[in-house]
């Protein structure tokens, strides 16, 4: 079944801690390049790491991405120009570091490459840890979508076009429209890009229909 996700011929994944994980749902959510994103926590050696009990992880965004339309590299770059890696963020142990998680020679290559390109225009060290990636624990629901369920009456008429809650919170509409509510796109742009999903053309209808007649 088709959940209103952006087809892609191949896909890949690219996984960062970069403090608190609802700002940077919205800020890859965003990007016509990603088709789908979901936070969690990764990074430590905790079993099964809720946000109340999360242990030695850190808050984590794991983005799943066309590389034909955005880069690994274009992400990494998004990545350390999008927080703080210079400071010390232990002052809650390691909930909120800064951690690359990579999953190949390649991605670590080009982490490697930016992150002297970025200490070198701007004279300091990064504190980011680069971590061969392991285990993703996703958050609990309320954590998904988080800006997005702000917003109850738009939230709900989206959901009603999916089977079930998770299709819903892994689709690529709901990772737009949770970066729109916090002004990284507009709904105008959206529904342009929506139209190169390749969708089928009674899904597409039933998907502009439904943001046309959003109420928020």
């Amino acid at each position: 079944m088709n959940n209103f996700n952006k087809h892609a011929s191949i896909s890949e994944k690219a996984t960062f801690s970069m403090g608190c994980f609802w700002g940077p749902d919205t800020l890859f959510g965003s990007l016509p390049g990603v088709i789908q994103t979901e936070v969690g926590y990764a990074g430590g050696t905790t079993e099964q790491p809720t946000y109340r009990a999360i242990g030695d992880h850190s808050e984590t965004i794991e983005i799943l991405f066309d590389p034909d339309l955005i880069s690994y590299e274009e992400l990494v770059r998004l990545f350390w120009e999008n927080h703080d890696a210079t400071k010390d963020r232990f002052y809650k142990e390691r909930q909120y570091i800064s951690i690359l998680f990579y999953r190949n020679e390649k991605q670590l290559s080009v982490a490697q490459k930016v992150k002297a390109e970025v200490e070198k225009k701007d004279g300091k060290e990064l504190q980011t840890e680069l971590q061969e990636y392991d285990v993703f624990y996703p958050a609990e629901d309320h954590h998904q979508k988080y800006f997005l369920r702000r917003f109850k009456k738009a939230r709900g008429a989206v959901r009603e076009l999916f089977p079930d809650e998770k299709s819903f919170l892994h689709s690529t509409i709901a990772a737009r429209l949770n970066g729109f509510v916090r002004e990284r796109a507009s709904l105008s742009d959206i529904k342009q890009e929506i139209t190169d999903w390749g969708l089928e053309p009674a899904q597409l209808e039933l998907l502009l229909h439904t943001l046309n007649n959003l109420r928020w």
